[in-house]
């Protein structure tokens, strides 16, 4: 009789054992998805920001203008590198006619950082102090133009490139024209403001 009462006190032991994994798993688990997410945003912001670099990197040491051209679906967080071979500055229509030739293959965001894409995955001031994005707003602000151009003289073109994954923090890569300068920054819901 001892040894009954022994098995059903293991058992019981075992369920409430088995309760208590299961209920610290499921508060765990959100957990660890948003600090993946968080991990992932980050490294899609950051990359995209040394693939601009390298971009002005390359203008400064060819001499000659460079572009990364952003793909017309933002949300396949697609670039390619550019470079000028007449003269007169990357062109899309150039690059389009087969003038201003690719220095690399198409690019994704998503083959660096599983998810991420440009996207506003939730509203946020726009960096260039232009009112409120809301979700789904357009990510990409470089003017009505696909390319980001960097000069020889290290200049480019100003504007933003908002990064983020569907849920989770928003970036923004933002590049500063008369520098020629890239920044990543990131959204604070907390305070409301970009914080580099």
């Amino acid at each position: 009789m001892a040894a009954s009462s022994a098995r059903g006190l293991a058992l019981v032991d075992a369920l409430a054992v088995t309760a208590l994994s299961a209920l610290v798993s499921a508060t765990a688990i959100p957990v660890v998805a948003g600090a993946m997410e968080h991990e992932r945003a980050t490294a899609g912001a950051h990359y995209l920001a040394a693939w601009l670099k390298q971009a002005q990197l390359e203008a400064l040491r060819r001499g000659t203008s460079v572009a990364v051209r952003i793909g017309t679906d933002p949300e396949q967080g697609e670039t390619q590198m550019f470079v000028d071979r007449n003269g007169n500055g990357v062109l899309v229509r150039e690059i389009e006619q087969g003038i201003d030739a690719p220095l690399r293959p198409v690019d994704r965001l998503a083959s660096h950082a599983h998810g991420v894409a440009f996207r506003v995955n939730q509203p946020v001031p726009d960096v260039g102090g232009n009112g409120t994005l809301g979700t789904g707003s357009d990510p990409v602000r470089i003017g009505r133009s696909s390319l980001v151009s960097f000069s020889p003289t290290g200049s480019a073109t100003a504007g933003t490139l908002y990064v983020g994954a569907a849920r989770g923090p928003q970036f923004a890569v933002r590049i500063l024209g008369s520098t020629g300068r890239v920044r990543v920054l990131r959204f604070d819901a907390g305070t409301g403001t970009w914080q580099p």
